[in-house]
């Protein structure tokens, strides 16, 4: 083809090494990725496609890998705006603080400083959990807050909304939320219906929404309940008294989705798939379960409980930095995949102690792996970078949209600087993105085609507006509770947290 025949395209980024995590771990040396309405039109060397495609924009790899965007599926809503608080008996304040100092104009600004640190973490997809528990459902407008920030921002979210769950529900009852009217708290109750009609709300406003890049999911906190203890919230486990309790929310549960046509993200850890085939029956687990699940921690999961879910073909969130993982233990990952699950290394979101940043998890839950494991084979680095890509795409429902740069899906995709001295030598390029690199390392983002940062530079949003606004919001809310429980040692802030 001559040059005065070359196609169309609207972005060219060129003359990296191309890692398109698909299923055979394609690379491409001085490769190049051609993108046009949003998505990828070609991939081939540099000189191939410059000869085949001319494009208004080029973004100049030389130095970097180009890849797809990560996939971080499982978040929680929130948590951004109190992270760096927390005490190890107490935890953190998410529940009061949550029901009842905030605003719609804080979730707004903490899933804006949300959505900017994954974005300039090259993390281009994201679950956000803002269900019923413990963010809040008790109104519409807290998750569509949520769901504007987003879509504000450029990247892609599944945005998990639902009602507590109705045996663990970890809020005090009479349950209630609080809003800010007229310049005073007014606290209102609400009950599980209510929760329940205030998700369907939101799923039927913005399933779909922002040209697609905004889907939701149903979020079940405990779909076969929690049969471990919260070694920081009081409340009883399960018994055969509550199992038609149950059973009936779990129907009700799968039933919602179905209709909808939603994704199920709830959590499970050891002895809930044991309990719900000894009281459901392995009939019923087998028509609850399903490639539409996203099984968040999954921690100490037993042999048969892992065969269940990997026959299934249910997705594991697994996280990597959790207290769940000195509590119970840690998730089996390699068996959970071996028996058919896809799994997802993941963030679980930016407190206590964590944060978007979805690079750090990949080193913490390979050493978690080798521990358990003793052996240093487990979990090979080029598996774990599946994990926050095709793999969690794939838990997500989403393998057919992103997760691997080919030809036909969205054009997802960042390039990561290989010339900082932390990634030199360029040696083996899986093990240096699995073990050495961060956030920081990750210089442009495009998602859907667009370009939303630039050389390290976000252009979708101001940054400096959205970590203004979220330092704002968040000294509102701190002055309405006391934090004094959660910040026993004082510190630099002493007993009043001011953030700068």
């Amino acid at each position: 083809m001559v040059s005065g025949a070359r196609e169309r395209a609207e972005l060219l980024v060129v003359n990296g090494l191309v890692l398109t995590m698909d299923a055979a771990g394609s690379t491409v040396r001085d490769g190049a990725v051609a993108i046009r309405d949003g998505g990828i039109v070609a991939i081939d060397q540099t000189d191939e496609v410059l000869a085949n495609y001319r494009a208004s924009q080029v973004i100049d790899a030389a130095g970097c890998v180009i890849m797809p965007g990560l996939v971080d599926a499982y978040g929680h809503a929130g948590h951004g705006l109190i992270r760096g608080i927390f005490d190890p008996e107490q935890g953190w304040p998410s529940q009061h603080l949550y029901w009842h100092a905030t605003t719609p104009q804080w979730w707004h600004a903490e899933a804006r400083l949300a959505a900017t640190e994954r974005l300039r973490a090259g993390v281009t997809t994201g679950m956000s959990v803002i269900g019923a528990s413990p963010a809040r459902l008790d109104n519409p407008v807290f998750a569509v807050r949520n769901a504007q920030a987003y879509a504000e921002v450029g990247v892609r979210a599944v945005l998990g909304v639902g009602p507590p769950d109705p045996i663990c529900s970890h809020l005090p009852e009479p349950w209630t939320g609080s809003f800010f009217e007229a310049g005073q708290w007014v606290e209102r109750p609400f009950s599980y219906h209510d929760t329940v009609e205030n998700s369907l709300e939101v799923i039927r406003a913005w399933h779909g929404g922002a040209d697609g890049r905004i889907r939701m999911a149903l979020a079940v906190p405990y779909l076969f309940g929690r049969q471990v203890p919260h070694r920081r919230m009081a409340h009883r486990l399960p018994g055969k008294a509550d199992v038609p309790a149950m059973l009936e929310h779990a129907e009700h549960m799968r039933a919602l989705a179905d209709s909808h046509g939603l994704l199920i993200q709830t959590h499970m850890f050891q002895g809930a798939v044991d309990f719900a085939l000894r009281h459901f029956g392995e009939a019923t687990v087998e028509r609850l379960l399903g490639r539409d699940i996203v099984i968040a921690h999954a921690n100490s999961m037993g042999p048969r409980e892992v065969d269940v879910l990997g026959g299934a073909g249910c997705g594991i969130a697994t996280v990597a930095l959790t207290h769940e993982n000195v509590w119970y233990g840690v998730a089996p990952i390699s068996a959970l995949a071996a028996a058919g699950a896809k799994v997802a290394i993941t963030t679980d979101g930016a407190a206590p102690y964590c944060g978007f940043d979805l690079w750090r998890e990949l080193s913490r839950a390979t050493w978690n792996q080798w521990m358990s494991h003793q052996d240093q084979t487990v979990l090979p680095p080029g598996q774990a970078l599946r994990m926050v890509t095709c793999d969690a795409a794939a838990a997500l429902g989403m393998g057919d949209v992103v997760g691997s740069l080919e030809v036909g899906k969205r054009a997802d995709v960042i390039t990561v600087d290989l010339s900082a001295p932390h990634l030199t030598p360029a040696t083996s390029i899986e093990h240096l993105l699995a073990f050495y690199a961060s956030g920081h390392d990750v210089r442009d983002v495009v998602v859907d085609g667009r370009v939303l940062m630039r050389d390290r530079a976000v252009l979708s949003v101001d940054v400096g507006d959205v970590m203004a606004t979220a330092r704002e919001e968040a000294v509102r809310a701190f002055e309405c509770v006391d934090l004094t429980p959660f910040v026993k040692g004082g510190g630099a802030w002493g007993s009043g947290l001011h953030p700068l």
